[in-house]
């Protein structure tokens, strides 16, 4: 173990969590109700298709994770809906007229063409039958390709497929026929992969903007301009999460402040009720083990990361021997315990460095700076007229010695009922 340590340490909401996955995934399905709204309107403004009501799912900005799973739910089922009613309507865009004399109305075999039996007349007549057999294949697949992916497409292309697929049926070579079906695949690729770019965009922009729902007011309007404009929104993602880390860890620095005091006072260390204000507004706090016994626990979170820092301290240099058994003892049967109630209470703590017992004397706190009682805390990052303090005096000074009251202290560590230093 060690007399002192540096942690990460991380905390979730699992319920605020909810909410945001939840937020996230409804703001794409709006956008995407939206992008179908449009489509719909389009068709039938091109075409005179029938109506395709296209509902937009709304919730008020306080809702509760079971309401936005309720409206998520809404907005799927909204979308599949549309989405398939779409597809009916740009089935009925795209059929095919009757061919005529090469269909039947039980849908057989079409029936052979009659024969010209004038001479010199079979060849025109064959190739005339093969153009007819391509151009309807042709329309056959047009439409399928049609049915399937125009919904897909952009609204602005439809009528140039419209226009692509009347040439085709007027076709009069084989070879034009090909040449046109092989145009309009090519359009249909491009005008899906357009949409669906816009579409994965559009939903990407929707779900960061909500993101910045939770970043701080500063960052939260500076980045929300820049998505709206962005013409890849994806390249701002990985901005956008690191605005809202912080701002979550902002949030957090009281949740784990409130943690630390409750498991410390389980532990019976003289913790007063402003430990976790000042623990998270100053960032630095002391709390001694006992009144008499001038030993105790350094405290600091780190201003702008999830860092946490133990330091055993002390408020004057002790007997080497005597240190080293505080050190000991702090590190053998405290710190370890800690570690664990903290942890159990919902706050993850992941070590990232520590100092093994008896490396060094036990750093003794400025001058000024030691709590006046067993449940006060001082603001040991600064002095006593505001100013920065260096957290260890110079090899060699020794702090003026500060007389404390013998009376027992209304709470203490097994240590300081134990151990009480001479003065």
């Amino acid at each position: 173990m060690s007399n002192s340590a540096a942690y990460e340490w991380t905390y979730v909401d699992v319920e605020a969590e909810r909410r945001r996955d939840l937020r996230a995934r409804l703001a794409q399905e709006i956008s995407r109700s939206r992008n179908l709204r449009g489509q719909a309107k389009s068709l039938r403004r091109a075409y005179g298709t029938a109506k395709v009501d296209v509902h937009v799912v709304s919730v008020p900005g306080s809702a509760d994770s079971s309401e936005l799973a309720a409206a998520l739910a809404s907005a799927q089922a909204v979308n599949a809906r549309a989405e398939a009613e779409l597809a009916r309507a740009a089935a009925g865009v795209w059929s095919l007229p009757d061919t005529g004399k090469h269909a039947r109305d039980d849908g057989g075999p079409a029936a052979a063409p009659a024969r010209d039996a004038r001479p010199g007349t079979a060849p025109a007549a064959r190739r005339t039958d093969r153009t007819e057999q391509v151009r309807a294949a042709a329309l056959v697949e047009a439409e399928a390709l049609l049915t399937r992916d125009g919904p897909s497409c952009e609204p602005a292309d439809l009528p140039v497929f419209a226009r692509r697929l009347d040439a085709l049926r007027r076709a009069r070579t084989a070879e034009e026929a090909r040449l046109l079906l092989h145009d309009l695949g090519v359009l249909v690729h491009r005008s899906t992969q357009r949409q669906r770019d816009e579409l994965r965009d559009e939903a990407l922009r929707a779900r960061l903007l909500d993101r910045l729902d939770d970043a701080g007011p500063a960052e939260r309007e500076r980045l929300a301009e820049a998505v709206r404009e962005a013409p890849d929104p994806s390249r701002l993602e990985g901005e956008v999460d690191l605005a809202v880390a912080r701002a979550d860890t902002a949030r957090h620095r009281s949740t784990v402040a409130d943690t630390l005091m409750r498991v410390l006072r389980e532990r019976d260390y003289a913790v007063g009720e402003d430990f976790a204000d000042l623990l998270a507004e100053n960032g630095s706090v002391v709390v001694p083990f006992g009144e008499a016994d001038g030993y105790g626990l350094r405290l600091a979170l780190a201003a702008d990361r999830p860092g946490l820092s133990t330091v055993l301290v002390a408020e004057e240099e002790a007997d080497p021997e005597t240190d080293r058994e505080v050190q000991r003892w702090f590190c053998d049967e405290q710190l370890p315990g800690i570690e664990e109630a903290v942890r159990a209470h919902g706050v993850g703590l992941a070590r990232t460095s520590a100092l093994p017992p008896g490396v060094r004397p036990t750093a003794v706190v400025p001058n000024g700076s030691w709590p006046d009682t067993g449940l006060a805390h001082d603001r040991t990052g600064e002095d006593e007229d505001g100013g920065e303090a260096a957290e260890q005096p110079e090899q060699g000074e020794r702090p003026e010695r500060r007389r404390t009251r013998r009376t027992r202290p209304a709470r203490s560590t097994t240590y300081g009922q134990e151990r009480q230093r001479e003065r």
